[in-house]
C-alpha cells in the first residue's frame, strides 16, 4: 500500500517567523500535534511539534507570543514521498523515533501527513498495515540512548510556576 492512500491531506502549516502562540493555536484549533514549516514557495524545510512548543516555553521561561517557530523547530526534516510504500514510512518513523511524517512531492512541497494514528486505523482493515503500525509504535516508543530514565530535578523557574497546593504537574497532592 502506498503512503498516498493513508496520508491526511490537506495538512496545516506554519512559517519559521510565526510565533509559537500562532503554531500552538493552529494545533489546538485543528486537533493536531505537528506542523510542517514551509518557506515562501511552500517547500517543507522543518517541522514543529506540540512537544517542541512546550519545551521551548519551559526552557526559555518566555511567553509563546515572544518566541518564534524558527527557534524551536526541528533541525532536520524526516519525510516520505506519496508513492513510498507504507513499510518505508513506518521504517522511517522507527529510525528517527517520530510519530508523524510530512509527505512531500518531488518539488519539496507538502502533499500530506502520515501519522501512527493513520497506520493504526488502516491496520484494523489490513493485517500487513497493522503489523507495520505495531512495529512503528514499538520502535518509536523505545527509550533513546542518553535520555535519563528519571525526570530532571525541578528548577527554581518551573517549581515557582505551580500554584500553591499543587504538585509541579499541576495536580493536587494525593491524599495520604
Amino acid at each position: 500500500m502506498k503512503v498516498r492512500e493513508l496520508m491526511t491531506f490537506p495538512a496545516h502549516t506554519c512559517k519559521a517567523q510565526d510565533s509559537l502562540a500562532h503554531a500552538a493555536r493552529l494545533m489546538w484549533d485543528h486537533d493536531i500535534g505537528i506542523l510542517p514549516v514551509v518557506d515562501r514557495e511552500g517547500r517543507v524545510g522543518a517541522t514543529i511539534t506540540d512537544r517542541d512548543i512546550c519545551m521551548a516555553a519551559w526552557t526559555r521561561g518566555a511567553r509563546l507570543e515572544e518566541l518564534r517557530v524558527a527557534d524551536s523547530m526541528s533541525k532536520r526534516l524526516f519525510a516520505c514521498a506519496p508513492d513510498d510504500d507504507v513499510a518505508v514510512a513506518a521504517g522511517r518513523m522507527v529510525q528517527h523515533q517520530v510519530h508523524r511524517l510530512p509527505i512531500v512531492d518531488g518539488e519539496g512541497k507538502l502533499a500530506g501527513l502520515l501519522s501512527l494514528n493513520d497506520l493504526a486505523v488502516a491496520g484494523e482493515q489490513d493485517a500487513r498495515i497493522g503489523r507495520e503500525a505495531f512495529r512503528a509504535l514499538a520502535g518509536v516508543c523505545r527509550r533513546r540512548a542518553g535520555v535519563p530514565a528519571v525526570p530532571a530535578p525541578a528548577t527554581t523557574a518551573n517549581a515557582k510556576a505551580a500554584p500553591a497546593g499543587t504538585t509541579k504537574a499541576g495536580r493536587a497532592p494525593a491524599a495520604g
